[in-house]
């Protein structure tokens, strides 16, 4: 059996390169999917045996064909398996273009076939109204004019949201924090607002590179109409999408310097320009190293140098970190898949985090916080979860009307 997109991806030689070792199932931190499924298939091994027997024909296709797509969406792409693997298979890309192959075959899961519509409909994922993507965070913003009249105003730097931090709760706070510190200390920066797309960051995950084309290739044009040389975001979700994805997938050099918030933070305290961080926080701060931002991009450095150079922080490891730390269940949209399962591999994120005496979970993933804000809480975990923007604008003195209102 073929699977064109991995043939034209050349990734077809992987399903024979795994050498069976077991260390995705079994090494420190490794696959979270197959720790809470104990199931082979849901590992990285069982998924390159599955492909590997359906290409020698030793599967039937009705069979086999159903096993590996299940297990192929039943991932949160979290790169644990890539981290261990003794032959470097790029696990992650072939999930990515596994999805693409059965998107092809009409074995798209029902929810993700909802999702683009939407997605495609909208311009965001959350299917909200664009006008909300500014206006719905903006209005809590201390400086609400000013932030509006940045949309669409020419600058070598941008700001881009990203979905999760203009639509979500309590994730639009690292978006108010971040304008209010770029704000202090003078950077010039433009906003798309309602003109931004999400980055396509979905439809890549799940396989639809055109869908995934169109929404880049706007918000491109539209950068470049403003001059920009630099996007920023929060996300490293969207990092990714910058800085790695559109070329791999799209074969779209789009030729702007791409920054991660933590990135960015560290960077400015680098050149002396992130100063004024003299208010004590005065709690006990633990770090989740979101997937994206650590396992998939590599920032491990930038947010701890943040946190150091905060006042009145002591800084407690999870016990699982870094490289090895857990994913939190919210990637690869498994939570719009299979909900009940992401909350299963949630679970595994919040035992990790009880297991410190820290009071607060930083993050640097608006997805994460997102997902953690809501589970910690259902699991009578009384800490709190904030992004690492806001700890550097509250170390700032930088607070804003309806901090609590947007946490609760």
């Amino acid at each position: 059996m073929d699977f064109p997109a991995l043939n034209e991806h050349n990734l077809q030689e992987y399903a024979f390169t795994c050498a069976q070792c077991s260390f995705c199932q079994v090494g420190h931190g490794a696959c979270p999917t197959y720790k809470v499924k104990r199931r082979d298939s849901y590992s990285g091994k069982g998924k390159m045996m599955l492909t590997r027997a359906l290409m020698q024909g030793r599967l039937r296709p009705s069979e086999g064909l159903e096993g590996l797509r299940d297990a192929v969406f039943g991932c949160t792409l979290c790169g644990g398996c890539e981290e261990v693997c003794q032959v470097d298979i790029p696990f992650v890309k072939i999930y990515q273009v596994l999805r693409s192959d059965f998107q092809k075959r009409g074995m798209w899961p029902e929810e993700l076939e909802m999702a683009k519509e939407t997605l495609l409909k909208t311009f965001n994922i959350q299917g909200q109204a664009q006008m909300d993507r500014i206006e719905g965070w903006s209005y809590w913003h201390p400086n609400e004019d000013d932030v509006l009249d940045k949309q669409g105003t020419p600058a070598k730097t941008a700001f881009f949201f990203g979905c999760a931090s203009s639509f979500r709760g309590v994730s639009i706070q690292a978006t108010i924090a971040t304008t209010l510190v770029m704000d202090k200390i003078g950077e010039s920066y433009t906003i798309l607002g309602e003109e931004e797309y999400c980055c396509g960051a979905p439809m890549i995950m799940t396989g639809d590179f055109e869908a995934a084309r169109a929404l880049a290739e706007h918000n491109i044009e539209a950068y470049k109409k403003l001059g920009v040389e630099r996007i920023f975001t929060n996300c490293p979700g969207c990092y990714k999408m910058w800085a790695h994805e559109y070329h791999e997938f799209l074969g779209i050099d789009h030729g702007f310097e791409i920054l991660y918030g933590a990135q960015y933070f560290a960077d400015l305290i680098d050149k002396g320009k992130l100063t004024g961080m003299n208010t004590p926080l005065d709690m006990t701060v633990t770090f989740h190293d979101g997937c994206d931002a650590g396992r998939n991009a590599g920032f491990y450095e930038e947010p701890r140098k943040v946190l150091e150079h905060l006042p009145g922080v002591t800084f407690e490891e999870l016990p699982h970190n870094k490289a090895n730390s857990f994913c939190c269940g919210s990637g690869g949209v498994l939570r719009a898949v299979d909900a009940d399962f992401a909350l299963e591999i949630n679970k595994l994120k919040v035992e990790d985090i009880e297991a410190t005496n820290a009071n607060v979970v930083a993050s640097a993933c608006p997805s994460c916080v997102d997902f953690m804000h809501d589970q910690l809480p259902q699991a009578g975990s009384s800490k709190t979860v904030k992004d690492l923007a806001v700890l550097v604008a509250e170390s700032m003195g930088l607070t804003w009307d309806g901090l609590d209102e947007i946490y609760g």
